[in-house]
């Protein structure tokens, strides 16, 4: 009997239309633990530098959490691997809802899709019956209706995936939608489903899933639920309560080198519309068993509702300069609609207004529609036509790095990308942190690269001491030093940042792999509920079985970070790729945005920045290239790994700062 894990895969082949279920590799299980790392093994083995994105040959993985479906709070996420065609590096991303834990209730632990299918389909999975359905009559529905549908032709507690009008098209920026406020976003994942002609994927599953230790963990679930009080009094009293935080990174807006003194006013003017939010706000909702219920639902326009939460607060109201609730919630209730990642249309349309400003862009390629900021009508037409690949839309629909070079005339200065994905926040690369998570982090943009400790850089000392003393302290003892003095985050000592940041980029990788939400785990200032690599490693051994320690679990993260490296190396990425915009080190930030920062933001020092990198490199045992060293693989059990670089040329060259 296998415990924790669901204990099988299904193999679809969308080109010739066969199902075939795969008994799960337990040696796989033990040694990657979940989605993030055994779906990526998968890839490894069978998407080769070769393979394009478009090919038939890439695959598109979605794998649920090892302890997805089981009682353990907050675990529910699923993860979506695939080659990006935006990046044309690995693309991973993770999403909360309620489609992992139903995946495994189904029987399955990830879905394997290859292939194309000559018409759309979509699949669908009640327990052991899987079918592969014609879904010529959802193609060119949106997300609402499309989930709609399936469930009035097949089960109303069906949990879905799906792609919109954005999909369809092949807009780079293409979701996949869940549920409100939740999708698998950025990097294309939407664009690759499209590509594959899959609508959709429904799943209903009324099986169990075993438990090995079914009252260890019982046990430690209430200590873990009894430790939730903070977070809810947060919640509870602060709806919206991150919009004064994102209003002011995201003022920077595209790279605007002039100041804006409504702009600054309306920021500073954040409180009104915080009120606004808490009037208009219908209810919160949660995912799978998770009782913070950080999403909020707001009604729109047309009758439907959208789930805001996080940037999603304020990011649209910047790139419109439109600082109003209701214009925000329309405005990410088209893209849920069209199955767009609002990070996409946030950016794109307020690099096409910059542009037009700039007269870069004429009435004559925006088929006479004249592009201002201030105005909901032209926000929401440009999402349109982004969606439909419509007129200037169908430019945009690329992306910006590939749209800048269509346009050209210079268009390509303002382009503000890394790895040719649009950023979340201009502002963070003048945080030398921010700088080097947007610069090395493996999802090719700064989530996922937050340390665990960065809302308490600010506390008291006392407090501090209090925090290390009590049951919610749970890192290293090597750590201590650097919670205690603090650390600098805009400063040139930048070893606390490298090391906390490190240590915080392997606390997400294991709970990535076991589907738990990073809200449970430490992010937001209040004392995390599930603490340290104990309290993973209990969690894990009581639900799996498996005999496994806090050693054993940052190893396997470890090897998760190194084989992730080792694919997009092999896939050509080095130390030229992991760079961030020029303009962070040659141009100040403007002198309105540092007040309302209430930080002293300089330009990057280009020497300190190298140092960092160079110091991550080493933390992670990689090369001065950023190429993980024989040394590392092999310690990490990744034989395997370094042989097939190795047949490709590919090998690290040692240097003094190699480990």
């Amino acid at each position: 009997m296998i415990y924790g894990w669901a204990g099988t895969d299904l193999e679809i082949d969308l080109s010739q239309g066969k199902i075939e279920k795969k008994e799960g590799d337990r040696k796989l299980y033990q040694t990657y633990l979940g989605p993030r790392g055994t779906d990526l093994k998968k890839l490894w083995d069978r998407v080769p530098p070769e393979v394009d994105p478009f090919s038939p040959d890439n695959l598109l993985i979605v794998g649920a959490g090892v302890l997805d479906g089981t009682i353990v709070p907050g675990a529910n996420r699923s993860t979506v691997i695939f080659k990006s065609p935006v990046t044309e590096f690995l693309a991973y991303t993770d999403m909360g809802g309620y489609f992992g834990p139903e995946l495994k209730y189904a029987g399955y632990d990830t879905i394997v899709i290859s292939g194309k299918s000559p018409t759309p389909v979509y699949l669908w999975i009640n327990d052991d019956t899987v079918e592969i359905r014609d879904a010529s009559h959802l193609w060119g529905k949106d997300t609402r209706e499309t989930q709609t549908i399936i469930r009035e032709e097949l089960n109303e507690k069906a949990q879905i995936l799906c792609i919109g009008q954005a999909g369809e098209n092949k807009v780079y920026s293409a979701s996949i939608e869940h549920g409100l406020g939740v999708s698998a976003s950025r990097r294309g994942g939407g664009l690759v489903m499209g590509d594959k002609n899959l609508k959709a994927i429904a799943v209903y599953g009324t099986k169990d899933i075993n438990i090995a230790k079914p009252s260890k963990l019982y046990e430690l679930c209430e200590q873990i639920l009894n430790r939730i009080g903070p977070w809810l009094e947060r919640w509870d009293k602060n709806p919206g309560f991150e919009l004064n935080l994102h209003l002011r990174q995201g003022a920077f807006g595209n790279f605007r080198d002039t100041a804006s003194s409504e702009i600054v006013e309306k920021v500073n003017n954040w409180r009104n519309i915080h009120e606004e939010f808490k009037a208009r706000m219908i209810r919160r909702v949660g995912c799978h068993n998770c009782e913070m219920r950080c999403r909020e639902v707001y009604r729109c326009a047309d009758g439907t509702y959208c789930g805001l939460k996080c940037g999603v607060y304020a990011k649209p109201m910047i790139a419109m300069q439109i600082f109003d609730g209701a214009a925000c919630t329309e405005f990410y209730n088209l893209c849920e609609k069209y199955g767009l990642d609002y990070q996409g249309p946030v950016n794109l349309v307020a690099f096409a207004i910059d542009l037009y400003e700039k007269g870069i862009l004429t009435k004559e390629d925006t088929d006479g529609m004249h592009l201002e900021y201030g105005n909901l009508d032209v926000a929401l037409s440009l999402i349109k036509k982004i969606a439909f690949r419509e007129g200037i839309g169908d430019i945009l629909a690329d992306g910006m790095y590939r749209a800048a070079r269509r346009i050209g005339k210079g268009a390509e200065e303002y382009a503000v990308t890394t790895k040719k994905l649009e950023v979340r926040n201009e502002f963070r690369f003048y945080n030398p942190g921010q700088a080097l998570s947007g610069a090395v982090g493996d999802k090719v943009d700064t989530d996922r690269m937050g340390t665990v400790f960065t809302f308490y850089s600010n506390i008291p000392n006392e407090d501090r001491e209090a925090y290390i003393k009590s049951e919610y302290w749970g890192h290293p003892k090597e750590l201590e030093k650097y919670f205690l003095n603090g650390w600098d985050e805009t400063g040139p000592d930048y070893e606390a940042r490298c090391q906390i940041m490190s240590y915080s980029d392997e606390q997400y990788t294991i709970s990535d792999a076991l589907g738990i939400c990073q809200w449970w785990t430490g992010k937001w200032g209040v004392p995390p509920p599930i603490t340290g690599r104990a309290m993973f490693a209990d969690l894990m051994s009581y639900a799996t079985g498996l005999d496994i320690d806090e050693a054993e679990l940052t190893r396997i993260a470890k090897r998760n970070i190194s084989l992730i490296r080792s694919y997009n190396v092999r896939e050509g990425l080095r130390r030229k790729d992991d760079a961030i915009p020029e303009y962070a080190f040659t141009k100040e930030p403007p002198a309105y945005f540092i007040d309302l920062m209430k930080r002293d933001l300089r330009k990057l020092d280009r020497n300190l920045f190298n140092k960092q990198i160079d110091r991550w490199y080493q933390l992670k045992g990689w090369d001065n290239d950023g190429i993980p060293t024989k040394e590392t693989l092999e310690e990490l059990g990744l034989e395997d790994v370094y042989r097939e670089l190795e047949r490709r040329g590919i090998t690290a060259i040692p240097t003094p700062t190699s480990v």
